[in-house]
C-alpha cells in the first residue's frame, strides 16, 4: 500500500466530518433551520458571548445558525453530486459517441465543446434563472452543464488511446459488440481519469451554486443553502459577522478538501504522471 501524504489524510478526515455534519448536525440544535425567534434575533456564537441554545449565533430573524448551517451544506453537497453526477453522464456519453463514430459526427460533437468551453458559463446560468425563473430543477439542469465540456474531451481522448491499444484489438478480433467493448473493457480501463475529473468539478459546482445562491438567483425559502445564508448576512457584516463568515468558511473548506483529494487521487490514478516518476 502506497503512502497516504498527511494533507490528504486531513482533507478526506474534513470532508467527513463535512458529510456527518450536513446529515446529523440538525441534531445538535433544539430548533428546526426555518424556526423564527425574534427577541433572540443578531445572537452571537458561543465562543464570542452567545449562549449554548445557540451555539452559532443567530440570524436576522433569530434562526439557529447551527441547524441552518447543517441543512444548507446538506443542499449545497446534493446539488454538487447530482450536477457532477449528470455532467460526467452525459459528458461522457458525447465523448465515446465521439470517439466511436469519428468522421463528421466527432467533428460537429467537439465544436459544441469548443463553444462550450468558450462561453461564460456564469452568464449564461443567471440569463436562464432570470428568464425562467428559479426552480430546482433547473438549477440542477444548469449544474449539470456546467463542466460537462471537460468530461466529453477528456473522455474522447483517454478512448481513443485506449482503443488503440493491443487488448482493444484482440477484444473487436474475437467479435465483441461496440457497446460491450466500451462498457465492459475500455470504460474500466478509464474510470480512474474520469474519477479524477470528477472531484475536481465538484468543488466548482459547490462555488457555482454558492454565488448564485448569494445573489439570489440560486435556491430559494424555505430551503437554503450555504450561499443564501452568506447572502443574508451581507447587509450585517459590520454587527453580526457569524452569519456570512461562518458558511463561507464552510464553503472554503469543503472546496479547499476537495481540490486537494483531486489532486492526490490524479497523482494516483493518472498514468502518464505515473510515467513520469517512473
Amino acid at each position: 500500500m502506497r503512502h497516504i501524504p498527511t494533507v490528504a489524510w486531513l482533507s478526506i478526515a474534513a470532508l467527513v466530518c463535512a458529510l456527518l455534519f450536513a446529515l446529523f448536525g440538525g441534531w445538535l440544535s433544539d430548533h428546526a433551520a426555518t424556526q423564527q425567534n425574534l427577541l433572540a434575533r443578531m445572537r452571537p456564537p458561543l465562543l464570542f458571548g452567545g449562549d449554548l441554545a445557540f451555539p452559532l449565533g443567530t440570524d436576522r430573524l433569530g434562526r439557529d445558525l447551527l441547524a441552518r448551517m447543517a441543512e444548507g451544506l446538506r443542499i449545497s453537497l446534493l446539488i454538487a453530486l447530482l450536477g457532477s453526477v449528470l455532467g460526467a453522464l452525459f459528458g461522457c456519453t458525447l465523448g465515446f459517441v465521439a470517439a466511436h463514430f469519428r468522421g463528421w459526427v466527432e467533428e460537429t460533437i467537439m465544436m459544441v465543446v469548443d463553444i462550450q468551453a468558450s462561453l461564460p458559463f456564469i452568464l449564461i446560468a443567471l440569463t436562464l434563472l432570470a428568464f425562467f425563473g428559479n426552480s430546482f430543477g433547473l438549477l440542477i439542469f444548469l449544474m449539470a452543464m456546467f463542466g460537462w465540456d471537460s468530461y466529453a474531451r477528456l473522455s474522447r481522448g483517454v478512448v481513443l488511446s485506449a482503443k488503440s491499444q493491443p487488448w482493444a484489438e484482440a477484444v473487436r478480433t474475437l467479435g465483441v459488440r461496440p457497446v460491450a467493448l466500451y462498457l465492459r473493457h475500455v470504460l474500466p480501463n478509464v474510470a480512474g481519469i474520469l474519477i479524477v475529473q470528477l472531484t475536481l468539478n465538484f468543488p466548482q459546482i459547490i462555488l457555482l451554486e454558492s454565488a448564485l445562491s448569494f445573489l439570489g438567483l440560486g435556491i430559494q425559502p424555505p430551503m437554503t443553502s450555504l450561499g443564501q445564508i452568506m447572502g443574508d448576512g451581507r447587509d450585517y457584516l459590520s454587527t453580526s459577522w457569524w452569519i456570512s463568515v461562518l458558511p463561507g468558511l464552510t464553503i472554503f473548506l469543503v472546496s479547499l478538501a476537495m481540490c486537494v483529494l483531486g489532486d492526490w487521487l490524479r497523482d494516483r490514478l493518472d498514468p502518464a504522471l505515473q510515467r513520469v516518476r517512473q
